[in-house]
């Protein structure tokens, strides 16, 4: 065996199992070393020039980015999906059961009901963002949908900037500054207070404009994600865009139109959560696409 390891190979390994567990590049790396230098020594035998040699046996191990893509999802990928799924179905029992039950258990006690809900939003919070991560990585890793990355980036940074300041009015003020209880900007009680509905109205136009550029994308999606792709754009459309227009018509003081988008967003964020935990039981049960190499 050609023991001869050029640096474009070491290139090659190196953005291959980018990110993986050092124990999984373990197992891996010998594989592809193997493959490769037995395919130069396969071609050397055929005739062929050394350098030229390397340079096909480099190219018969695929391209580096699509092997890092799929080696991530088959080591990776099955237990994010397996949680993101079991989070998404805890998401919508969280928010259909815990706001009943502290109003109704805590209602004698506004120190702890304010605690329950303050509580209840930062585990939405954490729920929320890990299931959007965790998708952004399934449309990546097995759908190639790398246009998608920077928009669910957008997303989860957009839905924390509006919830920290929803938490925070909520701390100073016991208001709410979620959807239907946003004040317009005319309404602050004073700068801070100001600020705080601006960073909501921020994070709304964000997530809503982000939500339908990804809905978007989705349904004109080639691959079909296991049929789920358009019901997934339909669902992120229907929350999406009524989020990104609360803002605005909360400060024209547009009351009847609010209350409208705030059924669609409440609609839509019972309808998403089953839809993608779907998908994640889909991607579970359904081998990576594409394939890796069949040596690895």
């Amino acid at each position: 065996m050609n023991k001869e390891q050029p640096a474009t190979f070491q290139q090659w390994l190196s953005t291959a199992t980018h990110s993986l567990p050092d124990h999984v590049i373990q197992i891996v790396g010998p594989e592809f070393e193997n493959h490769y230098l037995d395919a130069i020594d396969d071609l050397l035998e055929e005739g062929l020039a050394q350098e030229e040699a390397q340079t096909q046996a480099l190219a018969s191990l695929g391209q580096a980015k699509t092997v890092s893509r799929c080696l991530k999802d088959v080591h990776l990928g099955r237990r994010q999906y397996k949680v993101a799924a079991v989070a998404s179905m805890l998401i919508l029992l969280v928010m259909l059961f815990f706001p009943v039950f502290i109003d109704s258990f805590l209602a004698g006690n506004p120190v702890s009901k304010l605690v329950g809900h303050v509580l209840t939003g930062l585990l939405l919070a954490v729920l929320t963002a890990y299931v959007l991560n965790t998708m952004r990585r399934l449309l990546s890793w097995r759908f190639a949908l790398h246009q998608l990355d920077r928009l669910f980036k957008i997303a989860i940074v957009s839905y924390l900037l509006w919830l920290a300041a929803d938490t925070i009015s909520m701390v100073l003020y016991n208001a709410s500054l979620y959807i239907g209880s946003l004040r317009a900007l005319n309404e602050a009680v004073n700068g801070f207070d100001k600020a705080l509905i601006a960073a909501a109205w921020i994070g709304q136009i964000g997530l809503g404009a982000a939500s339908l550029m990804i809905a978007i994308s989705l349904w004109q999606s080639q691959d079909g994600l296991y049929r789920i792709g358009k019901p997934l754009a339909i669902c992120l459309a229907v929350m999406g865009v009524p989020i990104g227009l609360a803002g605005l018509a909360t400060n024209l003081n547009l009351t009847i139109l609010v209350s409208i988008l705030t059924m669609f967003v409440v609609m839509g964020h019972i309808l998403i959560w089953p839809v993608i935990a779907m998908l994640f039981v889909r991607a579970i049960f359904r081998p990576p696409n594409p394939q890796p190499p069949q040596f690895v």
